[in-house]
């Protein structure tokens, strides 16, 4: 099977998943919004950068994950979604030291600091949207949601790194462990908190079914992005981290085989998330709480998928539609 012919609809079609396909009301406003803060906020870009950034429409990606949340919720998680998605770019080629700064000053700022003057706006919007998180959500959310993207960025796009750098891809067993954390997709699973303004209580969190449970969420959710980027991502010989590119080196297989394994072990992390769900009731007065974070995750999946379906031109085949870094990022003393 070559590139040319290859389509994720194939493997992952719309409504793919057992969970409803919505999105926000107030998508339009969040388009708009998203347009203002690239041409304003993210003048470190280039124009054909920026461009780009508003024609992959990321605001359906928000308003697909929350489609039931209100403007005020919603605001600073498509700040969110902006921020993470170019930080996550214009790390591409990066050092590790580049990416190490990088991540303890986000964090910094999400914990508190403020932005300096010779800051650009990638930095005061991550200390808008912390302002913003706090005017509706407890310092216990904030606090989870600083150390989930934290180690995102520790224990994923750091690890990852080397491998990307000599365009060699890790063993299987390798690449699911890592990929769980460079997938990113910890930090967005705090918002299945956001609407029904709830917080799972600590010792909720930790329990060793619901972490199983949170761990199956984001390696569904890394298999469907490598399903969906594989076009863009083949165009680029160093894009070893992908779960269909892996299976392939791993098992010296064809595409076409490597892409069957893939949805085969997708199918596998669902099916084991939806067990653990059903099979394991035991959480007492806070059962309602994980039935709601399952359900509103079951939303963002099938949301997303939506997305990359329909809305986005960001995996187009050849990376055409991508933001590929222009110069490296530490070359630009502002960002």
């Amino acid at each position: 099977m070559e590139q040319y012919n290859y389509k994720s609809a194939d493997y992952l079609p719309l409504g793919y998943y057992p969970w409803p396909d919505l999105i926000n009301p107030h998508v339009d406003q969040m388009g708009r919004d998203m347009d203002f803060w690239i041409d304003n906020d993210y003048t470190f870009l280039t124009e054909k950068q920026r461009e780009k950034y508003k024609r992959m429409k990321l605001q359906y990606r928000t308003a697909r994950m929350l489609p039931q949340a209100s403007y005020e919720q919603v605001l600073p998680c498509n700040k969110f979604m902006l921020f993470y998605i170019v930080l996550d770019d214009q790390l591409e080629h990066a050092s590790l030291e580049e990416i190490e700064y990088q991540r303890d000053r986000f964090t910094a700022i999400l914990k508190g600091d403020n932005p300096g003057p010779d800051e650009n706006g990638l930095y005061r919007h991550v200390a808008l949207l912390r302002d913003e998180y706090l005017a509706f959500m407890p310092a216990e959310w904030m606090e989870r949601f600083i150390e989930d993207f934290y180690r995102a960025t520790r224990y994923g796009i750091e690890v990852e790194t080397p491998y990307k750098a000599a365009a060699r891809p890790p063993s299987l067993a390798l690449f699911k462990a890592i990929r769980e954390y460079s997938v990113l997709m910890y930090p967005y699973l705090c918002w299945t908190e956001i609407l029904p303004g709830f917080v799972i209580p600590k010792h909720i969190s930790e329990h060793s079914v619901f972490q199983r449970i949170k761990a199956l969420m984001v390696r569904v959710v890394a298999w469907q992005n490598d399903f969906h980027s594989l076009p863009k991502e083949l165009a680029k010989k160093t894009e070893v981290f992908n779960l269909i590119i892996v299976l392939q080196e791993e098992y010296t297989i064809s595409l076409e085989e490597a892409c069957i394994k893939a949805l085969r072990i997708h199918n596998e992390d669902l099916a084991e998330l939806l067990e653990l769900y059903n099979e394991y009731r035991e959480f007492g007065v806070y059962q309602e709480y994980v039935d709601k974070y399952v359900y509103n995750f079951g939303l963002m999946i099938q949301g997303i998928n939506t997305f990359y379906l329909q809305d986005t031109v960001r995996y187009l085949p050849g990376g055409v539609g991508f933001v590929w870094p222009e110069k490296q990022f530490s070359e630009d003393a502002s960002l």
